[in-house]
């Protein structure tokens, strides 16, 4: 399963709210007397309760099996980001899922009452509950999204880093300075995306350093950097096409090749 999006929990949940709003709409509200037997020294009073038809009770049903399946999902969240032992998150949204299973079915435990404004009043802020502990694990989502992102693009940009050195080894100038300058191309993809910089097909490598350079999203990326990357273009360039007849400064691609392998080393350890 690929990295959690938190807008979509939240999405659900308001799905989940707007189907205990129609759950409200379609109870009956009624009077209730209590009358007093001289026990409890309270005066008569009237109070109202919701009841159930049975047209909604397939609505109730259904309610309680999405917000089960939404709880377990955030619940898996919730304990994957913040630690594998009980965190005050997890015991919060406990405590949240009980008051939430009691308001699904009409009872409000804060205020010991079932009239429907009491009962939209606590669902309400119970699940602005439930949003805000899903938004406070936002960063460490996106924290472990971007670290795994940067592992696999420089697990791939070192193996391609290596292939470069095996055709320089033998000789394969050229080939070797291509897969290098791919490996450039990767590195700077995955600092976008990291990011998350949009890039359009077009985009060279000096468009997409400028870009990271212009985002300040890239704390390194200054204006030394950028420079830095255009000077490992320039080398690329003249590794690929060199004129027909003129001789390929192997320096040039060994240049490429260690820089290349020193940026990205800087940029994950």
């Amino acid at each position: 399963m690929g990295t959690p999006d938190i807008d979509t929990y939240i999405k659900e949940a308001e799905v989940i709210e707007k189907m205990y709003m129609e759950l409200l709409e379609g109870t009956t509200q009624k009077r209730i007397k209590r009358i007093d037997d001289g026990s409890t020294g309270l005066q008569n009073v009237e109070y109202r309760i919701c009841v159930i038809n049975s047209k909604n009770e397939i609505l109730q049903h259904a309610l309680l099996e999405r917000y089960g399946n939404w709880y377990e999902s955030c619940r898996n969240l919730v304990q994957k980001y913040t630690g594998m032992s009980r965190s005050s998150k997890y015991d919060d949204l406990a405590g949240l899922h009980e008051t939430t299973l009691k308001l699904i079915d009409l009872k409000d435990p804060a205020s010991n009452s079932n009239e429907k404004k009491h009962l939209r009043k606590e669902f309400i802020a119970c699940f602005d509950a439930h949003v805000r502990i899903l938004h406070s694990i936002g960063p460490r989502i996106a924290s472990a999204r971007n670290t795994h992102i940067s592992l696999v693009a420089a697990d791939k940009i070192y193996s391609e880093l290596d292939e470069a050195e095996t055709l320089y080894d033998q000789g394969s100038i050229r080939n070797s300075c291509i897969i290098a300058g791919n490996a450039l191309e990767r590195y700077l993809k995955m600092r976008c995306e990291v990011c998350e910089i949009e890039l359009e097909p077009e985009d060279t490598l000096l468009a997409m350093a400028r870009k990271l350079h212009e985002s300040n999203k890239a704390y390194d990326f200054d204006l030394e950097m950028h420079g830095i990357i255009e000077h490992l273009v320039d080398l690329r360039d003249k590794c690929v096409n060199v004129d027909e007849g003129e001789e390929l400064q192997e320096d040039w691609l060994r240049e490429l090749i260690d820089r290349i392998r020193e940026l990205t080393f800087m940029t994950f350890c």
